[in-house]
C-alpha cells in the first residue's frame, strides 16, 4: 500500500508491506514542492516494542513523532491529529515521477 496522510499539519507518504501488525513501513515527508523530505522506516516484525494490535494509524503517528525527535524537526502545526488524505495523481521522487493511488 502507498498512501498519503497528514499529521501535525505536515504531509507524509507511507509505503506499507506485509500483514497487519507485522508490516514493514517506510514514511517520507512530502515537502511543499512535492519533493521527498526526511524519512524513517520500521519493520514491525522485528521491532521488540511492537504491539501487533496497535492500529496502523497509531504506528504511523508514532513513527512521525520519533522521526521529528531523532532528526530535530518541528511539526508545522503540532497537535493536529492524524488524517488520511486523498492522494495526488503524481509525486516527484528524486529525479523521476511516482504514481500515487
Amino acid at each position: 500500500m502507498v498512501r498519503e496522510f497528514f499529521y501535525g499539519g505536515d504531509r507524509y507518504r507511507a509505503t506499507v508491506h506485509g500483514r497487519p501488525g507485522k508490516e514493514e513501513i517506510f514514511i517520507v515527508q512530502v515537502l511543499e514542492d512535492d519533493e521527498e523530505g526526511p524519512e524513517i522506516s520500521l519493520d514491525r516484525f522485528e521491532d521488540v516494542a511492537n504491539d501487533p494490535n496497535a492500529s496502523l494509524e497509531v504506528v504511523l503517528a508514532g513513527m512521525v513523532d520519533r522521526m521529528h525527535k531523532e532528526q530535530s524537526l518541528t511539526a508545522s502545526q503540532s497537535g493536529v491529529p492524524f488524517n488520511w488524505s486523498e492522494a495526488k495523481g503524481l509525486t516527484r521522487v528524486h529525479n523521476g515521477v511516482q504514481e500515487i493511488h
